[in-house]
């Protein structure tokens, strides 16, 4: 009995330290955030469906990329003859912390401007239209436990001057319709967020896992930044350099948009209804006044 208590005794203090150094490791990363550095959050105040119709801020470096490459030297995964029609594009972009990744796909016109797109990537809910930043709250105990998740656009998603590194396959059409059926699916789900078994980077390595793209070896430890593991996605399928985004066609936005843009938007739609209904019902009041003027 003795031995099984002294045994009892050392399992009880390992446990005791490993949860200890789970929480120092969890105070750390917080701490970290305190540090100079990049402001933008996982869900800011940037009005992205703004931001995607704006032209991206570009170098003269950018542009020379541009003017010399084509679609046709992008991978593509679909069936039959490429087509260029549908794309699937897997983004890493900055954050206040170590950067989110997530993934982008919609469709484009016969001069490849994108005419329709959506965004899905994971991320700590919290967030709701009187307390932008309430998901700090989940993002730092996700440090130790699983907690609710939101999975699709975030603040910072669509502007470009955030992106540190981007990935684009192009699908067929067949591809594209079951790939909005699995995010639609992973959405219903909505698993937690854990920033160790249930992050960004491991979403993205999902959808693209789904797509049957080519997988990187050090993607099987998702222990990459986001920012690594979509150049290692690029350069184990390809593309050697990094790829130029694609242009919005002109008047369209994003199929999708921030919480926070959706809610300014349908304000504006009710403010917009509401003044329509104030005119008539004051050209209704004028056309009875004259009817019953003597």
């Amino acid at each position: 009995m003795s031995k099984l208590g002294g045994f009892h005794g050392r399992y009880m203090r390992y446990a005791l330290l490993a949860c200890s150094l789970r929480l120092v490791a969890a105070v750390a990363v917080v701490l970290g955030l305190q540090a100079p550095g990049h402001t933008q959050t996982a869900s800011g105040d940037a009005d992205v469906a703004a931001a995607h119709s704006a032209p991206a801020p570009s170098s003269s470096g950018h542009k020379a990329r541009d003017k010399a490459w084509s679609v046709a030297e992008e991978p593509y995964i679909g069936r039959g003859e490429p087509k260029w029609r549908y794309f699937v594009e897997f983004r890493a972009r900055n954050a206040a912390s170590y950067g989110h990744m997530y993934v982008m796909f919609g469709e484009v016109n016969a001069h490849h401007e994108i005419i329709k797109s959506e965004i899905a990537g994971i991320f700590p809910a919290g967030d709701a239209r009187d307390c932008p930043n309430c998901s700090i709250y989940y993002w730092t105990l996700g440090h130790v436990l699983p907690v609710p998740s939101e999975i699709g656009a975030s603040d910072g998603d669509l502007e470009e001057q955030y992106v540190l590194a981007r990935f684009r396959v192009w699908v067929d059409e067949d591809q594209y319709k079951r790939l909005i059926a699995y995010i639609n699916e992973r959405k219903a789900e909505k698993g937690p967020w854990n920033a160790f078994f249930a992050n960004c980077v491991i979403f993205g390595r999902d959808v693209a896992s789904f797509l049957d793209v080519k997988m990187p070896v050090l993607a099987a430890t998702a222990l990459l930044y986001p920012k690594d593991m979509v150049e290692a996605l690029r350069e184990a399928n390809g593309p050697k350099r990094e790829q130029p985004p694609l242009k919005d066609a002109p008047g369209t936005l994003p199929g999708e948009s921030s919480p926070k843009a959706q809610a300014r938007i349908a304000g504006s739609a009710t403010e917009k209804s509401a003044a329509k209904k104030a005119a008539a019902d004051a050209q209704h009041q004028g056309k009875v006044e004259a009817k019953t003027t003597p």
